[in-house]
Order: structure tokens, then C-alpha cells, then sequence
């Protein structure tokens, strides 16, 4: 049975996961190589919405009993995927459409646990969760220079790549890359944020930076929606971008920038 701290931290998810939890709680009661049964992520967190998936952190004597991901079957997979890098963790997607997570650790690794906010679903030892930690993190000025610099030698590409052989299908695809290294420059500028899934896309911008990247245009497949998509996206990154980089502390590489606008200019661009 799952009590109501559980069912309410859960709530927020799409139905049936409380089923499925509700499975893996009787399947885990049976084995006692399972010490504890936590509940991570964005559940374990407290910001879990219907897009959220079931993250769970098994404490286990023994790994190597859990290296097999039919031991998870109480789940109804349909598609496993091992978590790189993390034998016996894998990610599961159910028949129907649910998703689940399954990390292993032991119960010597619980205190020094990355997995700091988790809620127990099940503890046989009463074992002490890890403390947070204070976040220390800001940005990382090395990766954002990085980013510009990219966007910078990309810039010598557009032209003879794209307009030159007319590939406006490229075209397409090069807009949405600079979009995206906007918005990892616009992300990088806003740590320390707190821990979030890859799936919390906009919950890493401000609303002025969500309101600059739902601004920008989505070309069709022609030179004149391309080249007009690029330039905005240019545009917002030398001068957003450029911001970003500036105020986490960067230098912007102008002698670079005012040679690739150059560039475009003796291109007709």
C-alpha cells in the first residue's frame, strides 16, 4: 500500500502511475536483497507535473543480483534502455506509454548519495538520506565561450553552404542550431538553477528569455524565409547572447564577429 505523503507527491503525474508504483512496492516488500525504495526526481523534488516521469532510487545489498533488467518485468516494459555508464540502472518505458527510471545504489553509497531529495517509499534499515548541499555552481564562462566561438566559425559556413547551393532544407536546420546555442548561452547565464530534468526546457529561462527564442522565426524551406530567420537569430545572439556572456564575466570575441559580419555583408547578406 502506498501512504499519503507517496500518493500525493505523485499526483500531479498522468494516471497510472500510482498502479504502477503501487506493483513495484509489492514486488520490492518480497525481496529482501532491496533494502529501500525511494521516490527522485522531480517527484522527490515536490515540482512534479503531468510531463514528469517515476524516478526510483532501489537501495540494494547487492548490485550484481539487479544487473538483469527482468527483474523490473513487475513493469511491463516495452522499451529498456540501460542508463550509460550505470550497470543494473535502466530507463523503462511501459506498455502503456509510462515512464520509469530504476537507479541502483547500495546502502554504504545512501549518505554521499547525488540523489539528495528523495522521499522513502519503503526503508527496511532506516537508512539517513543524504543532506543538501549548498549550490555553489555559477556559470561556466569556459562553455560559453565555446558556444560563441561555434557560432562564430558556423557563420563562415551559411553563406556558401546553404545560400550558395540553395539548400534551404539545411537552411532550416542551421536556424534551429543557432536558436539552440542561444538558448544554451541564456541557460548558462542563469546558474546557480536548481536541479531539473532535461525535459524542463523553459523552466530554465526567465520569461524575458522565454519571450526572445517563442520570438524568433521558423523559416519554410525558401531563401527568402531562411536568410530572414537567420539574420534574427543572428541578431539576438550578438546582441542577447552577447549580453549573457558579458554579464557571467566572458569577453566577446568582437575583431571575430566584425569579420564574419564582413563576411555576410560581401555575400549580399
Amino acid at each position: 500500500m502506498l501512504d499519503d505523503g507517496v500518493r500525493g507527491a505523485i499526483a500531479p503525474l498522468e494516471p497510472g502511475y500510482a498502479e504502477v508504483l503501487a506493483r513495484v512496492v509489492e514486488h520490492v516488500e518480497r525481496d529482501t536483497g532491496i533494502r529501500a525504495l525511494w521516490l527522485g526526481g522531480s517527484v522527490g523534488r515536490g515540482v512534479a507535473d503531468a510531463g514528469s516521469d517515476l524516478d526510483l532510487v532501489v537501495t540494494v545489498a547487492d548490485r550484481s543480483a539487479y544487473h538483469d533488467p527482468s527483474v523490473w518485468d513487475v513493469l511491463d516494459p516495452v522499451i529498456t534502455t540501460p542508463i550509460p555508464g550505470m550497470p543494473g540502472c535502466f530507463a523503462f518505458t511501459t506498455r502503456d506509454g509510462l515512464r520509469v527510471d530504476i537507479v541502483l545504489e547500495t546502502p554504504e553509497e545512501v549518505a554521499s548519495s547525488a540523489y539528495v531529495n528523495r522521499l522513502r517509499v519503503l526503508d527496511r534499515d532506516g537508512l539517513e538520506p543524504p543532506a543538501p548541499a549548498a549550490d555553489s555552481r555559477t556559470p561556466d564562462v569556459e562553455r560559453m565561450q565555446a558556444i560563441v566561438t561555434e557560432f562564430l566559425r558556423q557563420s563562415a559556413i551559411f553563406p556558401a553552404a546553404v545560400v550558395a547551393r540553395e539548400d534551404w532544407l539545411l537552411g532550416q536546420a542551421a536556424v534551429q542550431n543557432y536558436g539552440h546555442m542561444l538558448y544554451q548561452l541564456l541557460v548558462e547565464s542563469n546558474q546557480p538553477l536548481p536541479v531539473m530534468g532535461v525535459k524542463q526546457w523553459s523552466s530554465r529561462l526567465t520569461a524575458d528569455q522565454r519571450d526572445l527564442l517563442a520570438s524568433l522565426p521558423a523559416p519554410a524551406a525558401d531563401r527568402d524565409s531562411v536568410v530572414a530567420a537567420m539574420r534574427a537569430v543572428r541578431e539576438a545572439i550578438r546582441t542577447r547572447g552577447r549580453a549573457a556572456l558579458e554579464s557571467a564575466g566572458g569577453t566577446w570575441p568582437t575583431d571575430v564577429d566584425d569579420a564574419m559580419a564582413a563576411y555576410w555583408r560581401r555575400h549580399g547578406l
